[in-house]
C-alpha cells in the first residue's frame, strides 16, 4: 500500500513537473515578425522571420531555418562545391540538424548547443578535418594531397549558454535560438556574420558599400537589455573561439573584462562607450595583430568613438609592427626607388620578393606557361611558376635562391603551401582546433612545371641549389608560417631577424549591436617535431642574424655575404 501511495505521489510530482515545464514554454510570449534579409550580398534580398520573446528586443531565429541559410552561405563562398545534405528534426526538448552521422543538437532543456563532431559537421567533402588549404576549383589540379596526411578526431564540443544568461526558447510552434548566437556558433565557421539593425537582417562575410548603406539606415536603439545581451554574447564567443586564450592566461573573458575595468563600459547605456571598450580589449589586452576592430555599429557616434579610442591608437604590438614595416619599406626604397622586382637575379643569386600571399584567382589560367608578365607579386602562384622556370632554365647561372619575406604580412594559406612545396618538395601544414582538439597534418606536393605530374621535377629541392629565406619581425601570419616550416625542414637557411609570429587563422565576428571585429581563431598553425605539434606564435629564429636592415636590400652586398657562407 505504501508503495502504491509512493508511486502515486511520484507520478503526481512528474505530472506537476511536466506541467511546469510546459507552462514555462507556454508562458513565453513569442512574437513573429518578417524582415527583409540580405544573404551574402545586397542583390540576394529575401524575407526572414525573426522572433521576439516577451516583448524583448533580442531577435531569435527558427532553428529550422538554419540549414537553408547555411547552404546559401556555403555556396556563395564555394560555388564549385556541392553543399552537403542537412536534415532537421525537432522532438521534445531537442532540435537537431543532421549531416548523416554528424549532429548539431540544440538542447532546450539544458540551454546547450552540441556537436558530436564539430569539424566533420562543417568540413567540405573530401577535405581534411582542420584543412586550411581549401583547394579551389581552378587550382586544385596544382596540388596533390599525400597519403601521409593525417587526421585526429577531436572531442564532442558543447557550447553551454547558461553561464552567459543566453536562452534557447521553444513553444508548440517551433524552436528558436538568438540570431547572434547562431551567427557566432554556426555562420562564423564560414566567416559570415549576422547583422540586425531593427529594420533588416544581413548575413555576409562583411559589409561592402551597398550592405553598409542598408545597415547604417537601421532604426534600432541601444538599450540596457541589448547591452547586457551583447556583453554576454561577446564573452561567450571569445571564451570558446579565441585561439590564444591559454597563451594569454585568460580564464574567462568576463573575468578579464572585470579585472581590466572594461566590463562597466561594455554595459554602458551608450553604444559608443561599449564599442570603445571592445576596441580597447582588442588593441590593449589581446594585442596579437590578427585581432582587429573592423567596423562600427550603425548606432555609434563616429566622432565620439574616434575621440574615445584616439589615445589607444592601435596598441603597442601593432604600432611596433607598423613602425618596423615603415622602416623596412624606407630601407628598401633607398635601393629600389622605382619598386623592387618580384623576381631578380644578382650574379649567381635569384631573389623572389612578395609582400603578401595572394589569394588564388578564379580568373587566372594557372596551367598556361608563365611569361615575363608573371614577374609580378600580383599573383603569388604565377610568380612561383615563373621563378621556377627562370631558375632552372638551360644555362642558368643561379646557385642561390633567396625568398624575401621581410615585409610579408601574410595572406592565403593554400598559396603559402604552394610556396613551401616549391622550396621543400612537399608542404607539411600541421593545424589543431583549440576548440575541439582535432588535429590535421596536411601534406601536399605541387605541380610547378605544369606537366600534370607530381614528382621531383616540380621543386627546387634536390637541385644542388642553396636555398635561403629573408625574414624580419614584420614577417607575420603566413609570412611567419613559411619561415617556421623552412626552419623545421633544415633545408632552407634563414637570414635576417626573428619573424613576427601569428599562429592562428583569422575568425570574424560582430556583436549584437553590429560592431565588427576579428580575432585569432581556434585553428592554430603548428610545426611537427617528433610527432608533437608546436605552435608558431613565437616566430622563427634566423640562422644568420643581420642587424642592419639596409643590408636586406643591398643585394650586391647580400649576395657576397651569402656566397661567403659556404
Amino acid at each position: 500500500m505504501k508503495r502504491q501511495i509512493f508511486a502515486m505521489v511520484v507520478s503526481g510530482l512528474m505530472v506537476l513537473m511536466l506541467a511546469a515545464c510546459q507552462g514555462q514554454a507556454g508562458n513565453k510570449n513569442i512574437e513573429e515578425k518578417t524582415f527583409p534579409a540580405y544573404i551574402t550580398s545586397a542583390g540576394n534580398k529575401q524575407e526572414l522571420n525573426l522572433y521576439f520573446v516577451n516583448g524583448g528586443v533580442i531577435p531569435y531565429i527558427s532553428v529550422e531555418d538554419i540549414p537553408l541559410l547555411l547552404k546559401q552561405i556555403y555556396e556563395s563562398d564555394n560555388p564549385a562545391e556541392p553543399f552537403y545534405k542537412l536534415d532537421f528534426a525537432g522532438e521534445g526538448d531537442h532540435a537537431v540538424i543532421s549531416r548523416g552521422a554528424y549532429k548539431l543538437d540544440f538542447d532546450f532543456a539544458n540551454d546547450t548547443i552540441e556537436f558530436n563532431d564539430y569539424d566533420a559537421f562543417f568540413r567540405m567533402e573530401n577535405s581534411l578535418l582542420v584543412d586550411m588549404v581549401v583547394l579551389t576549383a581552378n587550382t586544385a589540379k596544382l596540388f596533390q594531397q599525400s597519403s601521409m596526411s593525417t587526421d585526429r578526431y577531436g572531442k564532442v564540443v558543447t557550447f553551454d549558454l547558461k553561464p552567459y544568461d543566453i536562452d534557447l526558447v521553444r513553444d508548440k510552434n517551433g524552436y528558436y535560438a538568438p540570431l547572434q548566437t547562431v551567427s557566432d556558433v554556426v555562420f562564423s565557421y564560414y566567416e559570415n556574420m549576422a547583422f540586425y539593425n531593427g529594420d533588416s537582417v544581413i548575413i555576409a562575410g562583411g559589409l561592402d558599400d551597398e550592405l553598409s548603406r542598408i545597415f547604417e539606415a537601421g532604426s534600432g536603439q541601444w538599450s540596457e537589455e541589448l547591452a547586457k545581451f551583447s556583453y554576454n554574447e561577446t564573452c561567450f564567443a571569445l571564451d570558446y573561439q579565441y585561439g590564444l586564450k591559454e597563451i594569454h592566461n585568460i580564464d574567462s573573458f568576463d573575468k578579464l573584462l572585470s579585472d581590466t575595468g572594461l566590463k562597466s563600459e561594455f554595459l554602458s547605456p551608450d553604444q559608443t562607450v561599449a564599442e570603445a571598450a571592445l576596441y580597447k580589449l582588442i588593441y590593449l589586452y589581446l594585442g596579437d595583430m590578427h585581432s582587429q576592430f573592423n567596423g562600427k555599429s550603425f548606432m555609434t557616434d563616429r566622432e565620439k568613438l574616434i575621440e574615445a579610442v584616439g589615445p589607444v591608437g592601435q596598441g603597442l604590438a601593432f604600432t611596433a609592427w607598423l613602425n618596423d614595416k615603415a622602416d623596412l619599406i624606407s630601407a628598401r626604397d633607398k635601393y629600389y626607388p622605382d619598386g623592387i622586382p618580384a623576381y631578380e637575379e644578382i650574379g649567381n643569386t635569384a631573389y623572389i620578393t612578395f609582400d603578401q600571399f595572394m589569394d588564388r584567382s578564379p580568373d587566372i589560367d594557372y596551367f598556361a606557361q608563365p611569361t615575363d608578365k608573371d614577374n609580378s607579386e600580383e599573383d603569388t602562384i604565377r610568380l612561383m611558376q615563373y621563378a621556377y622556370q627562370q631558375i632552372l632554365r638551360e644555362g642558368s647561372p643561379i646557385e642561390n635562391v633567396v625568398m624575401d619575406l621581410s615585409i610579408n604580412g601574410g595572406g592565403d594559406t593554400g598559396t603559402a603551401e604552394y610556396v613551401m612545396a616549391l622550396f621543400l618538395g612537399q608542404a607539411d601544414l600541421s593545424t589543431e582546433n583549440t576548440l575541439s582538439d582535432a588535429m590535421t597534418d596536411a601534406v601536399y606536393t605541387i605541380d610547378t612545371n605544369l606537366d600534370g605530374e607530381f614528382d621531383e621535377k616540380d621543386t627546387l629541392a634536390g637541385k644542388g641549389l642553396h636555398l635561403f629565406c629573408l625574414e624580419s619581425p614584420v614577417s607575420f601570419s603566413c609570412g611567419n608560417l613559411v619561415p617556421n616550416a623552412f626552419k623545421a625542414s633544415h633545408k632552407v637557411t634563414l637570414l635576417g631577424q626573428e619573424s613576427g609570429g601569428g599562429s592562428c587563422s583569422i575568425h570574424c565576428f560582430c556583436t549584437a549591436g553590429g560592431s565588427q571585429y576579428q580575432i585569432s581563431g581556434f585553428r592554430r598553425f603548428s610545426v611537427m617535431k617528433n610527432g608533437s605539434f608546436y605552435d608558431v606564435d613565437r616566430g622563427a629564429q634566423p640562422d644568420f642574424f643581420i642587424a642592419d636592415i639596409n643590408k636586406f636590400y643591398d643585394r650586391n652586398g647580400l649576395t657576397d655575404y651569402i656566397n661567403g657562407l659556404y
